[in-house]
């Protein structure tokens, strides 16, 4: 077993850096698919943590013993993990490539995780993936102020209602509206269609409650 360190530096490899909320550090990413990835895993509610390049292994392929380390192990909620390895959809094209996979995976399994490969198609899907890059823009790390507050209260008794009608009712211009709003979306306050609407547009808001 090994671990490899993306934090030291390498002429040879750009390293990505995601500031995640949910596990308290910036994540390290050896690539931009991977980057792209901890979008999902921030904001997936199942997801309890995750972390880039964890503990490698040997797998056997072709008499031999090789290294590999995952791309992520991700802890659910339910206490289970899986590690997880980001591909480009056009590798699954290579045989190589594939009887590679299928032998990390028998490898992951005799040790009682599961390797999942998640591929670009998976990952690079919109308006979903630019959702989540717009809400962990808007994250920010304050605590929920007295207007939010009071933009919470109202579409809690509205039910349903689109970002440009609370933004009117309360006199805010549509960057002020996005910003409080989108905070609240990303601490789990307030909810929006993410896989289906825009949210540079006019998106629906509901409270979960």
């Amino acid at each position: 077993m090994y671990i490899r360190d993306l934090r030291k530096p390498s002429p040879n490899k750009n390293v990505f850096k995601f500031a995640s909320a949910k596990v308290g550090e910036a994540i390290m990413c050896e690539s931009a698919l991977e980057f792209d990835a901890c979008f999902h895993n921030e904001y997936n509610d199942a997801i309890e943590s995750y972390g880039s390049q964890p503990e490698g292994y040997k797998y056997n392929f072709n008499g031999k013993s090789l290294p590999y380390t995952p791309d992520t192990l991700v802890r659910y909620i339910d206490k289970s993990e899986r590690l997880h390895e980001y591909k480009p959809y056009n590798a699954l094209s290579s045989p190589l490539f594939r009887a590679k996979f299928t032998a990390r995976k028998e490898a992951a399994l005799q040790q009682g995780i599961e390797l999942i490969l998640v591929t670009d198609k998976q990952i690079r899907i919109n308006p979903i993936l630019n959702n989540l890059k717009l809400l962990h823009r808007y994250s920010g790390v304050y605590e929920v102020n007295s207007i939010q507050f009071e933009l919470l209260h109202a579409i809690q008794l509205l039910g349903k209602v689109k970002l440009n009608d609370i933004a009117q009712q309360f006199s805010l211009s549509l960057g002020e509206s996005r910003a409080l709003i989108y905070n609240l979306i990303h601490k789990g306050h307030l909810i929006a269609d993410l896989s289906n609407e825009d949210l540079t547009s006019n998106p629906t808001l509901w409270s979960p409650q």
